[in-house]
């Protein structure tokens, strides 16, 4: 795998994870039911991701937090979930590293986003109606740079009321780009930049505002 969101340097995920990253659930309604379809708000949300890199042997890593600009999705009545992260949109904080990854690392003009998907059982989806707060284990597949893997987000969801839903990770959700044949691009990065590591898993976390749909 938005009203949603999601972050990271040498790889992502994404997403996605990647999420990345994606992910939402479903919220009761003013009449007690939970058909309703939802969609991320992306203005109250947010989603990111950590890298990690060491400058040279036997020196601590140093992990940065890194986000993305744009990214869509959200839940139908029926459950079925889908994010898209625009992998372009990196927000890595320094403007060549954002390119380089976008061209070295995931090559946007072939495979321009990350997709997370997944569908929530009947089960999962009457839990709306008994509690304000509910956790979820979603199992779901994550679409990035031309590879789908499965992906399991640890998820609450918290009804803030009939029109608005936050959806947030219990834990980071570890995405490794050695899944989605990215190795070559984080060795590219590491040597490019002269480090002596780059981790090749990123853990990704979000806060998600949903919205209902009128």
């Amino acid at each position: 795998m938005k009203s949603f969101r999601i972050t990271r340097r040498s790889l992502l995920a994404a997403s996605a994870t990647a999420v990345t990253l994606a992910l939402a659930a479903c919220a009761t309604t003013g009449t007690g039911t939970s058909k309703t379809a939802w969609t991320i708000d992306r203005a109250s949300s947010n989603l990111h991701f950590v890298s990690t890199k060491a400058g040279a042997p036997g020196v601590a890593g140093v992990s940065e937090v890194q986000t993305f600009k744009r990214y869509e999705g959200g839940m139908s009545a029926a459950g079925e979930i889908k994010m898209t992260i625009d992998l372009a949109s990196i927000d890595s904080g320094i403007e060549i590293r954002d390119e380089r990854m976008k061209t070295m690392l995931w090559n946007v003009k072939a495979t321009p986003t990350a997709t997370f998907t997944a569908k929530l059982g009947t089960d999962a989806m009457t839990k709306f109606d008994a509690a304000r707060v509910n956790d979820f284990d979603v199992a779901g597949e994550l679409s990035l740079a031309g590879q789908t893997k499965p992906v399991t987000a640890k998820l609450r969801t918290t009804r803030l009321d009939d029109n608005s839903l936050l959806v947030a990770t219990r834990a980071p959700i570890v995405i490794n780009s050695n899944d989605y044949g990215l190795r070559a691009g984080v060795e590219a990065l590491r040597e490019v930049v002269g480090l002596n590591f780059v981790s090749a898993a990123a853990p990704v976390d979000f806060t998600l505002v949903l919205n209902a749909q009128k």
